[in-house]
């Protein structure tokens, strides 16, 4: 049982992932997220209106990253609500709205943490105070981390031609800056998911696993997941015209839904494999502690 099999893993994952009622869990994770997305979203425009003073510039590049990742209908949704909003309200109003969307879009990631530690099966011992703490630290963090993202894909080509013109290579090829935006944009997102797999559950005693099984399949998953859906209804969108102005709705609490169960997999398999890991190192120490007694 010790030594790793597909067999025996794809049971397990599949056996797993009914017993933690990941469906039902990611489900409730993306209705969250749903509530969470704005919020975040409008602390971003509102944190680079504040210190950068860029408001309108980094909205128009926050719309044209998310439109290259969300499906349509989702991304116009999300731009609709985030141009009405910033129009409607003045800077003061949106300053003092920042404590107000943190807390907000921290709720998501309380139910992100519940959902993980059954998938882990830990029980959550932390106080209250403790744990919303650490979703609201983890919604900032997260909030910055995505600032990063943005900053690579958008001004990442600028630095690397900078930096490239600097040790004397003055024409760049574009595949060179192509190449340093997306391992950017990987290590940022290789973050984010082992940070949910590390710091959200509540792991006894506390261990950081870097570059896990989980995360590498979560984010391969998550951009297929991503890209497919964005390419099924580019061209097979049916939403809009059977559901009207709700189909955006429905798209995007749809790839927040498959977004929650990619994170959901992703932490089954660490699971998994941590149970692997542990039952080779009982079976070692059963083997040492014979080999004494012979």
């Amino acid at each position: 049982m010790a030594d790793f099999s597909i067999k025996v893993f794809s049971s397990k994952l599949y056996q797993k992932a009914f017993e933690d009622d990941i469906f039902s869990r990611a489900a409730q994770v993306g209705f969250y997220f749903s509530f969470a997305i704005f919020p975040l979203l409008l602390f971003l425009v509102s944190l680079f209106g504040i210190f950068l003073d860029a408001t309108d510039n980094f909205k128009l590049e926050l719309f044209f990253y998310l439109k290259q990742i969300m499906p349509y209908s989702a991304y116009e949704l999300v731009r609709t609500t985030i141009e009405e909003t910033t129009q409607n309200s003045g800077g003061g109003k949106l300053t003092i709205g920042l404590l107000i969307a943190i807390w907000s879009a921290s709720a998501g990631i309380d139910s992100l943490r519940n959902a993980l530690n059954a998938v882990f099966d830990f029980k959550e011992t932390r106080s209250w105070w403790k744990t919303k703490l650490i979703s609201i630290i983890f919604t900032v963090l997260l909030t910055l981390l995505i600032t990063t993202a943005l900053g690579a894909v958008f001004y990442g080509w600028k630095f690397a031609s900078f930096l490239l013109t600097a040790v004397s290579i003055p024409d760049p090829s574009p595949f060179y800056l192509v190449a340093i935006q997306w391992i950017i944009t990987l290590v940022v997102l290789l973050i984010i998911f082992e940070l949910l797999y590390n710091v959200l559950p509540d792991r006894k005693p506390f261990r950081w696993f870097w570059i896990t099984p989980g995360a590498t399949v979560g984010i391969i998953l998550w951009l297929i997941l991503s890209n497919s859906l964005k390419t099924y209804l580019e061209y097979f969108n049916n939403y809009d015209r059977t559901y009207g102005s709700i189909g955006a709705v429905i798209i995007l609490m749809l790839w927040l839904y498959l977004t929650a169960l990619v994170i959901l997999v992703g932490g089954i398999i660490n699971s998994i494999m941590e149970e692997f890991k542990i039952a080779k190192q009982l079976e070692t120490t059963i083997d040492e502690v014979d080999g004494e007694k012979k």
